[in-house]
């Protein structure tokens, strides 16, 4: 299922577990059936065993403490015999790969195992439909792949429909067997073959938003440029046959490659941060330190993207730059000052950071609450009479900049996921610090909204800002960083020129991550271990652009 932000995927999945209209407040027209039986007459405890649903954050949907419990809890509530809920948390838990794990406390798991549990919870059920929304957002490469296996074994063994909401398509697109996209305004927009979908509809499609797989965006890039690559692939083996079919190109690519160089830029800068051997550990947690020894120094002007696997202190090390957690003295400085001497004043003035979750940072009544409190706290919680007219000016194009401004006056925590996420970032840039530190800003984004994103923090880093992104999205990491830090176990696994990283396939899955698609692509078709400088569509036309025109 697919749709820009705020398009209501997420409201159309409450409607098959009954949520909606019997637990969501609002007004509710039409029929919806699930599995024969029609939700506006049925009790939610009778639809949740034919519709299971798994939300986006596995612990907004957590009930007790321990694995086992919370695998049994739906079924304890419906008065299934003891014998029976034994077998069923066995069968649940070996189904999504976390058998053993029964006495764990649900504390204690990756974000991963967490999606697994909450799966689990809802296999146990016995429904015959499964309602996934957005399951991977929150977690890395490798816990990503590790669910979407489950989901793959799930689909093929052909016991339960599933329903995903999910923007990392090129994951899962081989084993889709049909699209559904709505519009921006809650409309359905297209229905059928994810073939139709990706290559017939594609620009219906991207032009509300949606994202594309990566594959059909290369292969239809060729195309504009000439190229008969034949069939319409779409998951990276089928991409690399086909491309292998097409005359002339694997040679090409390979001669125009050997010349392309990835763009670095490669003259000194200014530091911004410099960070001498931190360390870092919470307060009362038993175990290793989070942070062991981390020492790098950050340009005035760059953008760094630190990634690594949940856990690796990623969040923490952000938090530390930012001074959302003090850091030891003489460890971080910014701007050549030590980072813990200075005052909470002066350091929201120099650098702004967007949580990953954007709740945990609202503070206001309104969306255009939200803008104005930044620019006057004042303003935010008295209102907009205490802005200046430049201020209130200001405000709204930042409103309208992200698609927000017929939303002003509503609440903040009342927008979608993707819509609040853009509130939170604009919320940091409507202020003009010298840095901005940013924990997963394009996380629910559709892509229009995601490439707005981008481009503001662009055009921050232009004006002379630096920015600081943790993100899971290897190819944002192959076309906007100029710097990449690898975190592994709280230690720096790598630092340095990205495209540098990823031509070392051994080193970026040992980190828990991988190449970019077009990378995987690249090293398929042209037989070898190392993607070369192909990380991104961009770079394979730029290696076909590189050589006189001879396009069969």
């Amino acid at each position: 299922m697919l749709g820009p932000s705020g398009s209501g995927k997420s409201t159309l999945t409450l409607c098959f577990d009954g949520l909606i209209p019997h637990s969501v407040e609002g007004d509710y027209a039409g029929r919806v059936a699930v599995a024969g039986l029609v939700v506006a007459d049925n009790p939610v405890h009778l639809l949740s065993q034919r519709a299971g649903l798994v939300f986006q954050d596995p612990e907004s949907q957590f009930c007790t403490l321990t694995v086992e419990d919370e695998v049994a809890f739906g079924l304890e509530n419906l008065g299934v015999p003891p014998a029976e809920i034994e077998k069923a948390i066995d069968g649940a838990l070996a189904s999504v790969g976390l058998a053993g794990y029964r006495r764990r406390r649900l504390v204690t798991l990756s974000g991963g195992e967490k999606q697994r549990v909450a799966l689990a919870s809802v296999l146990a059920m016995g429904p015959r439909i499964l309602v996934l929304d957005e399951p991977s957002a929150n977690l890395d490469p490798q816990a990503t792949a590790e669910l979407f296996d489950v989901i793959r074994r799930l689909v093929t063994d052909r016991r339960h429909t599933v329903v995903i909401i999910e923007h990392k398509l090129d994951e899962l697109i081989e084993w889709t067997d049909s699209v559904l996209a709505l519009d921006r305004d809650g409309r359905l927009l297209f229905r059928g073959g994810p073939e139709e979908a990706f290559y017939e509809q594609a620009a219906l499609l991207s032009g509300t938003g949606v994202w594309l797989p990566q594959t059909a965006e290369l292969v239809a890039s060729l195309r504009e440029r000439g190229w008969r690559v034949p069939g319409s692939p779409l998951g990276v083996a089928d991409t690399v046959a086909a491309l292998k079919a097409t005359p002339g190109l694997a040679g090409r690519l390979a001669a125009g490659g050997a010349a392309l160089r990835a763009s670095t830029d490669t003259t000194p800068g200014d530091p911004l941060y410099r960070i001498d051997d931190l360390r870092f550990g919470y307060e009362g947690r038993k175990g290793p330190s989070v942070l062991r020894g981390i020492s790098l120094s950050i340009d005035r002007g760059a953008f760094v993207a630190i990634a690594g696997v949940n856990g690796a202190g990623k969040s923490t090390l952000a938090a530390l730059l930012s001074g959302v957690l003090e850091p030891p003295a003489g460890h971080v400085f910014l701007d050549g000052d030590d980072l813990a001497s200075l005052s909470a004043t002066a350091l929201s003035a120099k650098v702004g950071h967007v949580f990953q979750n954007p709740e945990h940072q609202f503070v206001a009544q309104t969306v255009f609450g939200e803008l104005a409190f930044s620019l006057s706290p004042r303003a935010g919680r008295k209102g907009a009479r205490h802005l200046t007219e430049a201020q209130r000016v200001l405000v709204n194009e930042w409103l309208d900049r992200l698609g927000l401004l017929p939303l002003a006056e509503a609440s903040p925590f009342a927008l979608s996921h993707g819509q609040k996420r853009r509130l939170s970032v604009a919320a940091m840039l409507i202020r003009g610090q010298s840095a901005l530190i940013l924990d997963e800003p394009t996380l629910g984004q559709d892509e229009t909204q995601a490439a707005r994103l981008l481009t503001m923090a662009e055009e921050f880093r232009q004006a002379g800002g630096t920015v600081i992104m943790i993100t899971h999205d290897m190819q944002l990491i192959a076309r906007h960083a100029t710097q990449l830090l690898v975190l592994v176990d709280g230690r720096v696994a790598f630092v340095g020129e990205p495209a540098a990283f990823f031509r070392r396939p051994e080193v970026v899955a040992a980190a828990g991550l991988t190449v970019p698609l077009p990378g995987r692509v690249a090293m398929g078709l042209l037989d070898r271990d190392d993607p070369g400088p192909f990380l991104t569509a961009e770079a394979f036309l730029a290696a076909l652009n590189s050589l006189p025109e001879e396009v069969s």
